[in-house]
C-alpha cells in the first residue's frame, strides 16, 4: 500500500488518456484541461514511473515499451474503481462522459439521428464523438481503448471483441428508370452494366464481388465511393447500377429509379454492435447500448 500513497487519482485518469490518444493536445481536449496542464502532468508522471512514457518519432508521439505494459491494467483498474463508485446507481442524468463511437455514414443516417435528440433531454451531460473509419480500424481503435462502441457488418471477430445484431438489411440493386425500367433483371444485363461499389477501402474484398466470385463472374467497377450516402445521387442520368443496403436509399428515390433484387444470392446484412470485453462491467456504455437497441426497436429496426 506504499505506494498508493504516491498516486494521485487525478494523474492515473490523465496517464490513461495520454495513453489512449498518444498525443498530448488530444488528451487535453478530452480530459477538458489545457495543453500545458496535461504537459505537466506527463512530466510528473515520467519522474514518478522514471520512464518518458511517450516519445516522439518521425513527428508523432509513440508508446513506451513500459507505457504499452501500463495500459490494459490502467484501464481495467480504472473501470474497476469507477463501478465501484457508481455502486450500480447509474443515471443517465447525472453521467458526464464523453463516448467514441464509430460507424459509416450509412449507420450514422439510421442510428445518431435517433440517438442525440434522445440524450440531449435525457442525458444532456453526455458527448458523443462520431468516427468514419474502415472495419479493419473499428476492430483496431476497440483493442487500443481510443473507441467505445463500433457498428457495422463484420464477416470476423477475434474473441476479445462482443457483438449484437441489432437489425438486419438486404442488399437491392438500382439504376436510373430511362436506362433500365424492368422490375426484375437477368446476370447477364445486370453485368453489362457497369456499378459502383460503396467501400471505405477499395481494393479488399467486399460482400457482393465475393459472392460474384463464387459463381466465376465478375463486374465492372466504374466508380468508387466511401460514402453510402453519396452513392444514390451518383444514379441520376447514367447508365451505373449501386447495389446498397435497401435502409440507406432515400425514401421518394422509386419515383425515377427501378429498385430490383441482385440477379444472385446474397445473405442478408447484420448490422452489428461491438464493443471489447473489457467493458462489459461499465455501467454507463451498457445503459448506452441498452438505449441504442430500445431506439432502434422503437424506429422497428430491430
Amino acid at each position: 500500500m506504499n505506494n498508493l500513497r504516491k498516486l494521485d487519482l487525478n494523474q492515473m485518469v490523465t496517464l490513461l488518456f495520454l495513453l489512449r490518444e498518444r498525443h498530448v493536445s488530444r488528451a487535453a481536449e478530452v480530459l477538458h484541461k489545457s495543453q500545458p496542464a496535461v504537459s505537466h502532468t506527463l512530466n510528473n508522471l515520467r519522474e514518478l514511473f522514471q520512464d518518458p512514457l511517450l516519445i516522439r518519432q518521425n513527428g508523432q508521439y509513440q508508446l513506451t515499451s513500459k507505457a504499452e505494459s501500463l495500459y490494459q491494467p490502467l484501464t481495467q483498474a480504472l473501470m474497476q474503481l469507477d463501478s465501484i463508485i457508481e455502486q450500480q446507481d447509474f443515471q443517465p442524468i447525472h453521467c458526464h462522459r464523453r463516448f467514441n463511437i464509430a460507424m459509416s455514414d450509412y449507420g450514422a443516417a439510421l442510428i445518431s439521428t435517433k440517438l442525440i435528440p434522445y440524450l440531449c433531454s435525457q442525458a444532456p451531460e453526455v458527448d458523443i464523438k462520431i468516427w468514419h473509419c474502415s472495419r479493419e480500424e473499428m476492430q483496431s481503435k476497440l483493442h487500443e481503448g481510443s473507441l467505445d462502441l463500433a457498428f457495422g457488418v463484420f464477416n470476423s471477430l477475434d474473441y476479445t471483441l462482443c457483438s449484437q445484431t441489432i437489425f438486419t438489411d438486404n442488399l437491392v440493386s438500382v439504376i436510373d428508370k430511362t436506362v433500365y425500367s424492368k422490375p426484375t433483371i437477368n446476370l447477364a444485363e445486370w453485368l453489362s452494366f457497369p456499378h459502383i461499389l460503396v467501400s471505405m477501402k477499395p481494393f479488399d474484398a467486399n460482400e457482393i464481388d465475393h459472392h460474384l466470385q463464387l459463381i466465376n463472374q465478375q463486374r465492372r467497377i466504374a466508380v468508387t465511393v466511401p460514402y453510402w450516402q453519396i452513392a444514390p445521387q451518383l444514379l441520376e442520368n447514367t447508365n451505373l447500377i449501386l447495389t446498397i443496403a435497401k435502409k440507406a436509399l432515400p425514401k421518394n428515390i422509386s419515383e425515377n429509379f427501378s429498385i430490383f433484387k441482385p440477379p444472385f444470392e446474397i445473405p442478408d446484412l447484420e448490422f452489428q454492435m461491438i464493443w471489447h470485453q473489457r467493458s462489459d462491467n461499465d455501467s454507463a456504455l451498457n445503459w448506452l447500448r441498452e438505449t441504442m437497441v430500445n431506439l432502434l426497436k422503437e424506429e422497428k429496426l430491430l
